[in-house]
């Protein structure tokens, strides 16, 4: 989605999205998830993938990864 201006709208719900999938150890407080958000850069990484095309493909991949792992490793959640 474009704003006004032609640029690409990446929302709090974005970033946050982004993190628990692809870094959910910084996704336990706030504090360490705006800390990642900031110097990881994560925003440019939503608005590249949002361009490309690949945001929703990229979140859904890395979830399915980390739940392929957990049944494979026969984590369980407590």
């Amino acid at each position: 989605m474009l704003d006004l201006f032609g640029e690409v709208v990446v929302t709090s719900e974005d970033l946050e999205r982004w993190v628990s999938a692809l870094a959910p150890g910084f996704s336990l407080s706030e504090h360490r998830m705006a800390y990642y958000i900031l110097h990881w850069n994560v925003a440019d990484k939503v608005r590249r993938a949002k361009l490309a095309g690949t945001f929703d493909a990229t979140i859904e991949n890395a979830r399915s990864q980390r739940a392929y792992l957990t049944r494979r490793l026969g984590i369980t959640s407590a």
